[in-house]
């Protein structure tokens, strides 16, 4: 990103996929990411084995990532990807009772840090 240095290349944060590389998100990768984040997918995973889970319900500090982007003004897009199902090697799947279930554990987050999301 810095050595391209323009302001129209910007960086889309997947908390899960970090996770699925052995790295905490927020406490390894938020500070050098932040100057250049433009949009969020909302996914989470488990260290452990890499399963993703939803938002909150991981180790993907999604708590502290949305805590430091408010505090930081953060004026970007978020969107809900949450592959709660495995239906095949190369990725997941949610469906509509498991998508259900992941915006309401990232809205969840939201109401409880006092975020408008409407």
């Amino acid at each position: 990103m810095e050595s391209v240095g323009s302001p129209q290349l910007r960086l889309v944060w997947d908390a899960a996929n970090f996770v699925q590389c052995g790295v905490r998100p927020f406490s390894e990768g938020y500070e050098s990411i932040r100057p250049h984040l433009e949009y969020m997918q909302i996914k989470d995973a488990l260290l452990a084995t890499g399963e993703v889970v939803p938002a909150g319900a991981g180790d993907g500090e999604t708590l502290e990532t949305i805590r430091a982007l408010r505090s930081d003004g953060f004026d970007g897009y978020f969107s809900l990807e949450p592959h709660l199902a495995t239906t095949n090697s190369l990725g997941g799947f949610s469906g509509e009772d498991l998508f259900t279930k992941a915006h309401a554990a990232f809205t969840e987050i939201l109401r409880a840090e006092g975020i408008d999301y409407r």
